[in-house]
């Protein structure tokens, strides 16, 4: 029995399955935060990309690694028969939440102090923040709209 398979026969689990599933989208969000990360650092630390191009291209991988294992595993939509409108409404609440992402990580990085607390890493900084508020606006558009029952 997998440690998953096991969670789920938790008392406190079996009563709050919307815990379970919110606790599962959360693991896929580190997931997809190892992916944007990893590729973000590479983008701006190696390639010296602008951070602003790094991010769109990091994002972007990240949402596609979201849709698969959010459809798959969290939502087990995986025989739903409608992957092409499931993918349209994933990329749409994440198009929404992408430019929310930039939008805060600009916002930190250009119009805050957070360079004399953090330095160089304000960047990061900024993500962990970004990531943290769109956690929760990806998580009820997805559970309410993209994988709705």
């Amino acid at each position: 029995m997998s440690i998953w398979e096991k969670l789920e026969q938790n008392k406190l689990i079996k009563n709050n399955p919307n815990l379970f599933e919110f606790f599962k989208f959360a693991v896929v969000g580190v997931t997809g935060t190892v992916v944007d990360f990893a590729t973000y650092a590479i983008l701006t630390r190696i390639f010296d990309l602008y951070y602003i191009t790094a991010t769109c291209i990091s994002v972007f991988l990240a949402i596609v690694n979201n849709f698969f294992l959010n459809k798959y595993w969290t939502f087990k939509k995986g025989r739903s028969g409608k992957a092409k409108t499931e993918y349209v409404k994933f990329f749409v609440v994440s198009v929404v939440n992408y430019f929310l992402n930039i939008g805060i990580t600009w916002f930190i990085v250009e119009k805050t102090t957070a360079e004399a607390a953090f330095g160089t890493y304000e960047d990061f900084f900024a993500k962990v923040v970004a990531i943290g508020i769109v956690l929760f606006s990806n998580y009820f558009g997805n559970k309410f709209w993209t994988f709705k029952d």
